[in-house]
């Protein structure tokens, strides 16, 4: 008797939270029925009867994964049945090698890509994975089908410290193109940084990231301690040695609350003369968690200060800067002189695709004005003024804290550019 196997997907999430998958060998499966892909997180409503069902807070950490003909497929809703979206997938420290377009099945073509992603998931970190695929696209993103009123785009999506070669296209969108034009549209405010892009044009990709050519990739090491956090861009092999040794990774520790007063110094030596405009990229010197707390390393934007605040060009009234990327748990010091003690107006200049989160902001410690909401305004760079009525200020030098409380329906607070007191 004859015996055939299809082995078209080895690890499949349709209803799952909280797993972390770590320290494994994944190999060895072909497209043969579907695409091949060997990780999928694809929210699945079985029969119609499951509307609960949900993937998130799913980690793939430290892995082999190879002999492969696609590896991961992200889904953000079910597209046939009413699902919960898919959110918070890391995929972290992985060595990704041979995914090749030579495993596959009469009939069934595999593409060798190392993921596809698209119908609006959320939240979905890849950071410090080393990656060599044989097929035309690194990440390639789409659409898809979302329920109403919800965004095809991923939200707070992180691109960090991978090494990857570009065989032809790297990130591509489907019917937009590579790089630039397909982050703006499917992954608008993401966050790609300290990534090798070996073989890509610059020109179509974020600054902050490398471009060496691909025989310069296969025969030197230019990423050795370029990441963000100072380690080598890719898979860092002691830890991946330690996971596949059956030592886990010990969850990070939570980040230190705010202190409850300044310590930091005037940004330019001078504090800033209130009533007047302070802008957000014009935060305190000191440092990180005497200045700032920011959630993650590296300025995402990387212009105008070299620490880990996230600040990129704006193309609001005036140009200049703004403060994005912004998230629950961050926090800026801004040390202000105020002429007299009153009750002001405090004008915020704010910009959010889709509904924003929530800060407030403290003087020396004591909160002042209560959870303030950023608006949907239409776009990252689309901005509007808010205005919060009744803030008492006492007079003379102080330090006013903006203070990052909840995330909104984009997976951030919004973009910052500027506030005044009148």
């Amino acid at each position: 008797m004859t015996q055939s196997w299809t082995v078209k997907n080895l690890i499949e999430f349709k209803n799952a939270q909280d797993v972390v998958v770590e320290g494994n060998i994944i190999e060895n499966n072909w497209a043969a029925g579907q695409q091949g892909y060997s990780i999928l997180f694809t929210p699945r409503n079985q029969s119609g009867t499951a509307p609960w069902s949900v993937v998130k807070n799913i980690t793939i950490r430290s892995n082999i994964i190879r002999h492969v003909s696609a590896v991961f497929n992200i889904s953000g809703w079910d597209n046939l049945a009413k699902t919960q979206q898919t959110q918070n997938i890391d995929i972290i420290n992985n060595l990704v090698y041979d995914v090749s377009t030579a495993y596959h099945a009469p009939n069934q073509v595999a593409n060798g890509w190392f993921a596809v992603m698209g119908a609006g998931p959320r939240d979905v970190t890849i950071e410090h994975n080393t990656v060599d695929n044989a097929g035309t696209i690194i990440i390639m993103m789409y659409a898809g089908t979302v329920p109403a009123g919800a965004t095809t785009a991923t939200l707070g999506f992180v691109l960090k410290n991978n090494l990857f070669r570009d065989n032809k296209y790297g990130l591509f969108g489907a019917d937009i193109g590579e790089g630039a034009v397909e982050l703006a549209t499917y992954c608008p405010n993401a966050i790609v940084l300290g990534n090798t892009f070996a073989g890509s044009d610059p020109k179509q990709y974020p600054t902050g990231n490398d471009f060496p050519t691909i025989a310069q990739w296969l025969s030197t090491s230019l990423s050795n301690n370029a990441a963000t956090d100072g380690t080598d861009i890719g898979v860092n092999v002691a830890t991946l040695n330690a996971a596949l040794a059956g030592a886990s990774t010990p969850p990070p520790p939570p980040p230190p609350p705010p202190p409850s007063s300044g310590g930091s110094t005037p940004y330019g030596g001078r504090p800033a003369a209130l009533p007047g405009t302070v802008q957000f990229e014009n935060y305190d010197a000191g440092g990180s968690d005497v200045a700032y707390h920011d959630t993650t390393s590296g300025n995402a934007g990387g212009v105008y200060r070299s620490n880990s605040v996230d600040i990129q060009a704006t193309t609001d009234t005036g140009g200049g800067y703004n403060v994005g990327w912004v998230v629950a748990g961050e926090w800026l010091n801004y040390t202000v002189s105020i002429a007299a003690a009153g009750t002001y107006s405090l004008d915020l200049r704010v910009a959010s695709n889709g509904a924003g989160g929530t800060f407030h902001v403290a003087v020396d410690g004591v909160d002042k004005t209560g959870p303030i909401t950023v608006p949907g305004t239409g776009g990252w760079q689309v901005w509007k003024t808010i205005t919060k009525t009744g803030v008492s200020l006492p007079a003379g030098q102080h330090v006013l804290r903006f203070v990052m409380d909840g995330n909104g329906a984009t997976g951030v607070i919004g973009n910052l550019n500027w506030f005044a007191v009148r």
